[in-house]
């Protein structure tokens, strides 16, 4: 694969491409993910995060999704939260546990949509595993959502109160 190839993907082939990725293909694509290109950096989000949903190659790259978390750049952010959420499933050497709190102050990032997004990825988060239970929900509990707008902070509660309901029928 190379960056004329990833430019033409269509959004309906990735699920089929995402299960044929090769090692080299998705070393490809993890650092394409820093790509200034937004329709090579989201075709290489899209293949590594379908990919993710099947298998767990992408896990071999978490410390480099972890820094992403850190990015002065939102959407690297929003990479990150994402695929790390994605890749909870596969962490059986307990990379989570040192990552969570990082993950967790997306909750109340900067921009809106990073928070959004780090709230909802909660689900796929909880449905891989119960080890940080309480850790979530204590920090969802917590949260103050003052610096969005009041519409803003209406689908943060919405958000919030459904993964609250997931924890509560564990």
């Amino acid at each position: 694969m190379n960056t004329d190839e990833l430019k033409l993907i269509t959004k309906d082939q990735i699920p089929v491409l995402s299960k044929t990725l090769t090692a080299d293909n998705i070393i490809f694509l993890v650092k394409t993910l820093s790509e200034n290109d937004d329709k090579l950096r989201y075709n290489a989000f899209l293949l590594l995060q379908s990919n993710s949903q099947q298998f767990p190659f992408v896990y071999e790259y978490w410390d480099e999704l972890e820094k992403k978390l850190e990015s002065e750049n939102s959407y690297q952010r929003n990479i990150g939260i994402k695929l790390i959420a994605e890749n909870v499933r596969w962490d059986k050497g307990g990379k989570f546990r040192e990552t969570i709190n990082k993950y967790l102050a997306c909750c109340t990032d900067e921009k809106f949509i990073t928070a959004r997004q780090t709230i909802q990825g909660l689900a796929s988060i909880l449905k891989a595993t119960k080890k940080h239970d309480e850790k979530i929900r204590q920090k969802l509990t917590n949260l103050s959502l003052e610096q969005y707008k009041k519409s803003q902070q209406k689908l943060l509660t919405k958000d919030i109160s459904t993964i609250l309901k997931i924890l509560d029928n564990r």
